[in-house]
């Protein structure tokens, strides 16, 4: 597993698309075929059955996962059971959940006011910075997560962006209040963890985990008092990103500029592979906005992909 890790890494793809997976699926073998020496179809079979409460793009991933796995131990000589493509599907569409101001303003305010932890010492200085991070530079989580001391210009406001989902690296421009918020940050970390390799480190010197991102979300909304949300869609955290978008997209129209010209900004701000998922935003804007004079939709019919209703 760790060899076929690597074997990803070499070729582009993130540690963190197949680590964690293949972390859960070693567990698994031990617990449910402790005595199993290669990868059968009833070992597979087993492994991507639907758990409780786990979504079908939750298990489709795992899916992916194995079988990656299974065609790596083929093409090293090792006799491997490989799940069919047909058995994963296309994943299922999702739609983002999109903040109002009083959302946002109470989720800052909360994590402002985060205590310290004895888990997590720091946490009190570093979620009100990695939240903002990530909403007003439109970064994708695992992007913040792994952002290095010095990938991080504190003197430009740039940041250079290297851990990417589609493997190509970029340079993000921080705001000024984005930057000088950054900074004094970084000046009091810098008391408190010398020589620090993360820009957001863990007391061990390490990245925060997906896992631990995640749970200072949901204390962010709890201490909000904020439970109950708009619509069957909960918020995630890589909804920052998704608003950020959005909400650029807003302003430009509201300023009267012609977001064809605009877009591809956008788009390699963001990092996307591909001009449509810039444009795929469109689809979100209200409907206000959207029947304006600024869109001109003859031009778009042939960029920006449907949305799944």
């Amino acid at each position: 597993m760790e060899d076929f890790i690597q074997h990803k890494k070499a070729l582009g793809y993130s540690k963190s698309s197949y680590e964690k997976f293949l972390a859960l699926f070693d567990r698994f073998c031990l617990s449910a075929f402790p005595e199993e020496r290669s990868l059968t179809q009833q070992l597979v079979m087993q492994w991507v059955r639907l758990r409780p409460n786990e979504t079908a793009n939750g298990v489709r991933r795992r899916m992916v996962a194995i079988r990656e796995f299974g065609k790596y131990l083929n093409a090293i000589g090792l006799d491997a059971y490989v799940l069919p493509p047909e058995m994963i599907g296309p994943f299922k569409p999702f739609f983002p959940y999109l903040f109002s101001d009083e959302e946002l303003t109470a989720f800052f305010a909360a994590a402002d006011r985060m205590a310290s932890h004895k888990l997590s010492p720091y946490r009190q200085f570093i979620v009100p910075v990695l939240f903002r991070l990530l909403y007003c530079c439109g970064l994708r989580p695992h992007e913040v997560r792994l952002i290095r001391c010095t990938d991080i210009n504190l003197e430009t406001g740039s940041i250079y962006i290297s851990d990417t989902k589609v493997h190509r690296d970029r340079i993000v421009m921080m705001s000024p209040d984005m930057q000088s918020l950054c900074r004094k940050y970084d000046t009091r970390m810098r008391t408190i963890l010398k020589n620090r390799e993360y820009f957001f480190s863990n007391p061990n010197g390490a990245a925060y985990s997906v896992t631990w991102v995640q749970k200072q979300f949901r204390n962010c909304w709890k201490k909000a008092g904020i439970r109950n949300f708009r619509g069957a869609t909960a918020p995630r955290v890589y909804d920052f990103r998704h608003n950020y978008a959005t909400r650029t997209l807003m302003k430009w129209m509201d300023e009267g500029r012609d977001l064809y010209t605009w877009l591809p900004y956008l788009s390699a701000y963001m990092g996307h592979s591909q001009f449509s998922h810039t444009a795929y935003y469109i689809h979100l804007l209200p409907e206000r906005l959207v029947k304006t004079s600024a869109i001109d939709w003859a031009r778009f019919s042939n960029l920006i992909p449907e949305v799944a209703t």
